[in-house]
């Protein structure tokens, strides 16, 4: 019990580290649009927001793998084969619709990007990309699943 209530006050410090970035960031943000930037164009925002995603995924990481050392070897194998299966699994069906997108014929098909509706390569990149990890995250939840309810 101790372990777990450690791992929670670890959680509860990295979340409370990723506000603390997200404090700093709009911070760092809000500075630029008092000097006169156009914050949607800026060079400094775009390098205040990565530097926040920085801190974020490192701080994620930090929590994950404490987490995944906090927990026991059968649950530990359950996440790594799930994920190998039904995150591959997940990358495979996206792989079908990067081999079908690459054909001439999906230019008839109009997907919008996710974000504002931008239609630059970057915004188009980052919504598959997106649609990519989503796919990979369902089929790890089917495979986690999977293995759980076939050793009950």
């Amino acid at each position: 019990m101790a372990g777990k209530r450690k791992l929670i006050i670890q959680s509860v410090i990295g979340f409370g580290l990723i506000m603390l970035a997200a404090f700093l960031m709009g911070g760092v943000l809000a500075y630029l649009e008092d000097q006169g930037q156009d914050i949607t164009s800026s060079a400094g925002a775009l390098w205040a927001v990565g530097g926040f995603a920085a801190v974020t995924m490192l701080i994620s990481l930090w929590v994950g793998f404490k987490w995944m050392s906090s927990i026991d070897e059968a649950a530990r194998e359950a996440h790594k084969w799930a994920w190998f299966w039904g995150g591959s699994g997940g990358m495979a069906v996206g792989g079908v619709l990067v081999i079908m997108a690459s054909l001439p014929q999906a230019a008839a098909i109009h997907i919008p990007a996710w974000y504002s509706e931008r239609t630059d390569p970057a915004a188009y990149a980052a919504t598959g990309a997106f649609a990519m990890l989503t796919l990979m995250l369902i089929g790890y939840t089917i495979a986690w699943a999977w293995w759980w309810l076939g050793r009950r």
